[in-house]
């Protein structure tokens, strides 16, 4: 995961803008809205089978990959900005794959895009989208994520995964799996670099970007997890980096100065709740919200 730098107002979009190739190549992030980015730097390679509620995404209509969560056996969630105007037929949700590959006939068939209402492209704002899947996920190396309903607070321990750029200037995704391991910062560290932040247990989450970690292009939508007694639970989902208004970027992410922005899941816990009907559990019967 690498941080991911911006141009002016906030830095990028955390939505994996790597064009899925043999190589994985992936253009510069496009200029979004008012110079916002996609974007784990840093960190280490992660084995999948302990984080087997990730996904990744293929967006064929615009050619970029992000992350998402299984949060029940039909029900992904992710960030809208991976989705923006794609149908239910451009996008293939890929299941239980540790290493990143995109053979489009193991990518699973969506059956209902969700973004939020809200969700505001140019300031990415309500940067969260739910997908249900064709099928029911049966069988194999994979289970689900329950979201925190807990207080995140300042100086909080959390941990992106993703399989996004590993360099601040990078143009290749990663192979494997990665996680990097973040702090969430203050209300008066985040505030005056992202004036919509309001703090921790808002709509947003604030950690610091410029410490070595970070996440980059291709994370986006990926998960933001902690352990809460002894179990991986979801905080929030990748979204954006930025350095502040009027400060220039140069690298993807990492870059001196930056901060990077996760949707706060639980703030959108009723969102969530109204549009799946009460999540189902792929192991157990009952049904679970949250």
């Amino acid at each position: 995961m690498v941080a991911i730098t911006r141009k002016t107002v906030l830095s990028r979009i955390l939505c994996g803008l790597a064009v899925l190739s043999s190589v994985f190549a992936a253009p510069p992030p496009p200029k979004h809205g008012n110079n916002l980015i996609p974007r784990i730097m840093g960190g280490s390679e992660a084995d999948h089978s302990k984080y087997p509620f990730i996904v990744y995404l293929y967006n064929q209509a615009e050619k970029t990959f992000c992350g998402g969560s299984i949060i029940s056996n039909v029900w992904i969630l992710t960030a809208a900005h991976c989705i923006k105007t794609a149908s239910k037929n451009d996008i293939l949700v890929f299941i239980g794959q540790g290493e990143y590959s995109l053979d489009t006939s193991k990518g699973a068939k969506v059956a209902e895009i969700n973004n939020h209402p809200q969700y505001n492209d140019g300031t990415m704002e309500n940067d969260i989208s739910l997908l249900r899947l064709e099928s029911e996920i049966t069988g194999g190396e994979v289970s689900t994520i329950s979201v925190d309903t807990t207080d995140v607070g300042d100086g909080v321990k959390v941990t992106a995964l993703g399989w996004g750029y590993t360099e601040p200037s990078g143009t290749q995704a990663s192979h494997n799996l990665k996680k990097g391991d973040l702090t969430t910062l203050s209300k008066q560290e985040c505030g005056a670099i992202d004036t919509k932040f309001t703090g921790n247990n808002g709509p947003r989450i604030c950690v610091a970007a410029d410490t070595g970690t970070d996440t980059c292009p291709g994370d986006s939508g990926g998960p933001l997890i902690r352990k809460v007694d002894g179990k991986d639970v979801l905080v929030g989902i990748t979204s954006f980096g930025t350095a502040g208004a009027g400060q220039t970027i140069s690298v993807n992410c990492g870059g001196q100065g930056m901060i990077s922005i996760f949707t706060h899941a639980n703030y959108y816990k009723s969102f969530i709740d109204s549009t799946t009907g009460g999540l189902r559990q792929i192991e157990g019967s009952s049904n679970q919200k949250g």
